[in-house]
């Protein structure tokens, strides 16, 4: 299995982002401000042999071929479960949760069904996933906490906080009724891998980011 490190990552958000399109690896090294150039053409090279990128012999330029694959492959090698998460519990309902953060006016993105709701109502939840950036855990703490927010063990909670160096899950979060959410690859990857519910919604969201129409 191919290994993803963060700046591969943010190299493999790029080209989902650009999933319609060609590029050169020369522009996916600008545009994703992940790897170096050397260990940027590597990685095609082994995305090329899996069949996830396929090169076009008259530009040499490449494309992603295998978008659904390459978006499980993320969700299978970043699992949403697997990533440490700061534990709260609101006493509040899932849109009042949403609004409440959308409020602290601090950097953040929603995931899980935080995000898919706002695209489509399927779950009754009070369940909140986001995003922030790492480092400004104590801003959040304090925020959540002046919001009678309590700190709480993973089992009791219901609005959890992921940390992230992943500039790209900020600069191209979705502005959806309002609210950001996280770039439509990572909040794939991160339904797929919650599994259940979030799984249908996933296959359902997929089908329209496919066809263009989040």
């Amino acid at each position: 299995m191919l290994e993803l490190t963060e700046k591969r990552l943010a190299s493999l958000l790029w080209m989902l982002k650009n999933k319609g399109k060609k590029w050169s690896i020369l522009e996916l090294n600008k545009g994703s401000a992940g790897l170096s150039y050397r260990p940027m053409f590597s990685f095609v090279k082994e995305l090329e042999e899996k069949g996830f990128v396929r090169k076009d012999s008259k530009t040499a330029e490449y494309g992603v071929t295998r978008v659904v694959d390459l978006v499980r492959f993320v969700s299978l090698a970043k699992p949403v479960g697997s990533l440490k998460t700061l534990n709260f519990h609101s006493p509040l309902e899932f849109p009042k949760t949403l609004k409440m953060i959308q409020e602290s006016k601090l950097p953040h993105a929603f995931t899980v069904f935080a995000g898919s709701e706002l695209y489509r109502p399927y779950v009754k939840t009070d369940q909140v996933h986001f995003y922030f950036k790492k480092g400004e855990e104590e801003k959040w703490s304090k925020y959540l906490l002046s919001k009678n927010c309590l700190k709480a063990q993973k089992s009791q909670a219901n609005l959890f906080l992921i940390p992230t160096e992943q500039e790209a899950i900020f600069k191209d979060a979705a502005k959806v009724k309002g609210y950001f959410v996280a770039p439509t690859s990572i909040l794939l990857s991160d339904l797929l891998s919650f599994g259940g519910l979030a799984e249908e919604q996933a296959n359902f969201l997929m089908e329209e980011w496919l066809n263009n129409r989040l």
